[in-house]
């Protein structure tokens, strides 16, 4: 549905209706009509709340689906959504139901835990502070996409433990070691049911061939689509070891708060995000589009889409 005419109808809903009125359309419909406004221009979200008791309902649970640090007309704050949820003035089945999208940044180690304990629906979680100590807390959620500093607490993690029945995409933010780890990095990958894409920071010296733990990690995941390693830097992407394994993408992602949440946002809102482009260049590997095959870096020429930016 073009965008002019979702955003035409709701003005013209709220036109005949009033707040005791019937359906214009049938309700699922009307819900979407609604929705797919207030998603695609949500400057119009303070009129649209005022056509019914029903719409409002519709549009101001759509601000719990994205939480994050900064808000904005896409989300709510985390500060935001622990107001509501210690104010009783909804369910916590409401949370359960409607919060599916949580970044945290700079946020009380127990304000976390009261959030996770509450948000239990969530499908992509990403933490970027040190969590050892809510590692209970996160363990009952059911994410599809997790990105935490886990490194530390990988020993005393069970990968078959449910929070990882729907886990697909784990990015890692700590830096993988480059020599063989003492933390059973690749054993306890293969182990995770339904992993198809993985990610860590990577620090190689100057000079050093791919690592040994990379190495392992392609080995023992087979089931593995695609694994990104963030070096701290960009300008050297063409200097680091080739390889043969089409699954292997280079990509520079900085480890400062804004670049893991410009990334974060983007594929929230069905953009393109680090994992995106990872995917599309693969998929050129794959049939033979990327040369030399064994470059694990993205080139201008390959037509891979650039970052979304929200």
């Amino acid at each position: 549905m073009p965008k002019s005419i979702v955003f035409l109808l709701p003005l013209r809903l709220l036109a005949t209706m009033s707040s005791d009125s019937s359906p214009f359309f049938p309700p699922e419909l009307e819900q979407k009509i609604f929705e797919t406004a207030a998603y695609l221009h949500p400057e119009t979200r303070s009129s649209l709340v005022l056509v019914s008791h029903r719409v409002y309902e519709w549009i101001d649970r759509m601000k719990y689906t994205d939480v994050t640090p900064n808000g904005g007309q896409w989300s709510c704050t985390d500060r935001h959504l622990l107001r509501a949820i210690k104010s009783n003035s909804k369910p916590g089945s409401f949370f359960h139901r409607h919060v599916r999208h949580v970044f945290i940044a700079d946020t009380p180690i127990n304000d976390i835990q009261k959030i996770l304990s509450v948000c239990t629906g969530i499908q992509d979680l990403m933490i970027s502070l040190h969590v050892e100590s809510i590692t209970p807390t996160i363990a009952a959620l059911r994410p599809r996409r997790l990105s935490l500093f886990w490194l530390y607490i990988l020993g005393y993690t069970n990968p078959r433990q449910p929070m990882f029945s729907f886990l697909t995409h784990f990015h890692m933010l700590d830096f993988l070691s480059v020599t063989r780890s003492t933390v059973p990095v690749p054993s306890f990958l293969a182990q995770l049911p339904i992993l198809t894409h993985f990610a860590a920071f990577w620090n190689p010296p100057v000079g050093d061939g791919f690592p040994a733990v990379a190495r392992e990690i392609l080995a023992a995941c087979e089931a593995l689509q695609v694994f990104v390693l963030h070096p701290p830097w960009e300008g050297r992407l063409r200097s680091l070891p080739s390889n043969d394994d089409v699954r292997v993408v280079y990509m520079h992602l900085g480890r400062e708060y804004h670049h893991l949440w410009d990334g974060w946002l983007a594929q929230t809102r069905g953009g393109i995000d680090f994992w995106a482009r990872a995917d599309a260049f693969v998929e050129k590997k794959r049939h033979k589009e990327i040369q030399p095959a064994s470059r694990c870096w993205i080139e201008p020429a390959d037509s891979i889409p650039e970052f979304d930016s929200f």
